[in-house]
């Protein structure tokens, strides 16, 4: 009995200790590929990424650059680069791949993303007598060097392009997402959020459990260019979510964002002031969400004055149970402090401290 309890004790204890949303897990960009969320897990971050838009450039046999490319590769997106013609150099091959705006290769950019490289030789005659590619990892601010050699390839010359395409279906980054263990029948409401003001224009896609589109939306969200979808979860109690840059309509990359974002997932609440997740129920989860918005943001706010504080813990606290189908002791909460209410840190110890006395 009292290892039982110790275990429940545990499990409670982790959930006043979480802090933030899930991170999602790559690649996601279809339905079958869908990152898979833990039932109790409401919001996920991830971001819009896109292919390195590249910039390519021959060096001759003084290092110097000579040919320069920007986006004239036959593959990729449209901003990859290619050459053709390019000479050999008494049988060496060496080119330099940075981003778009580098023209002076020396890493001023910001690109970042994998790519690879093709590269064809042909000889005197120019009949071709080689060809071979070469994967590689763009970081900001890095210029990657490429240096071949072949006796055969004296007095010829080569061509050589770039697929920026490589980690992508389409033409850019779309993130699939199912929540699981929701309660079927439960209202939701589902949005996307700009965490770090960079200006994503997001749009969002709620999928049937056979990958059917059944709705989609861009800017009906609570910001400028947030999207929102509402609706009741299925009997499956499962609910797939795809995240897109605006636009994108069949949810096939083909967008231009670029950006973080949460996908934050409300289900229809149970009217308690405390539920900070909005899972119709005040548990240690909603313990978690004041701890990580105390002083910071309103996710928190019981009392409906626009800030997390020692009195919304205190809402909390009265609350604490509500909703929740009882497990006897587990249900225990802290006695209120001065410095629970001043510390969130204080809290979290008191209540894992009050859960592990064996009930009354």
């Amino acid at each position: 009995m009292r290892s039982e309890w110790m275990a429940m004790a545990c499990l409670a204890a982790v959930g006043l200790c979480g802090l933030g949303p899930v991170q999602a897990t790559e690649p996601n960009e279809n339905f079958a590929s869908a990152t898979i969320l833990e039932p109790g897990v409401l919001t996920v971050s991830d971001d819009l990424r896109q292919p390195p838009d590249t910039l390519l450039g021959s060096r001759d046999m003084f290092g110097d650059i000579e040919f320069v490319d920007d986006d004239g590769s036959p593959v990729g997106n449209g901003f990859a680069s290619g050459l053709a013609d390019v000479p050999t150099n008494s049988g060496t091959i060496r080119f330099a791949v940075t981003g778009t705006i580098d023209t002076g290769f020396d890493g001023s950019h910001g690109e970042a993303g994998t790519y690879e490289v093709f590269v064809q030789p042909y000889d005197l005659f120019g009949d071709p007598i080689d060809e071979f590619t070469v994967t590689q990892t763009m970081q900001a601010g890095v210029v990657d060097e490429f240096t071949f050699s072949d006796a055969n390839w004296i007095g010829g010359s080569y061509d050589v392009y770039i697929d920026n395409l490589v980690e992508f279906e389409g033409f850019a980054d779309v993130d699939f997402y199912t929540f699981t263990g929701l309660s079927a029948g439960a209202a939701f409401t589902a949005e996307t959020l700009d965490p770090s003001s960079s200006g994503v224009d997001s749009l969002l896609g709620w999928f049937s459990s056979s990958g059917l589109l059944l709705e989609s939306d861009d800017n009906g969200g609570s910001g400028a260019l947030n999207a929102l979808i509402s609706g009741v979860v299925p009997a499956n109690g499962q609910l797939t979510f795809a995240v897109t840059g605006t636009n994108d309509t069949t949810f096939a990359g083909d967008h231009l964002a670029r950006g973080a974002y949460d996908l934050k997932l409300t289900l229809g609440g149970g009217g308690f002031a405390a539920d900070f997740n909005n899972d119709g129920k005040v548990n240690a989860l909603d313990l978690s969400a004041w701890k990580s918005a105390v002083g910071m943001t309103a996710t928190g706010d019981a009392d409906g004055d626009g800030d997390s504080d020692g009195a919304d813990f205190l809402a909390w606290q009265r609350q604490f149970g509500s909703g929740v189908v009882s497990v006897g002791a587990v249900t225990a909460i802290p006695e209120p402090t001065t410095a629970v209410l001043i510390l969130f840190g204080g809290a979290c110890a008191t209540a894992i401290g009050r859960l592990r006395q064996p009930p009354a």
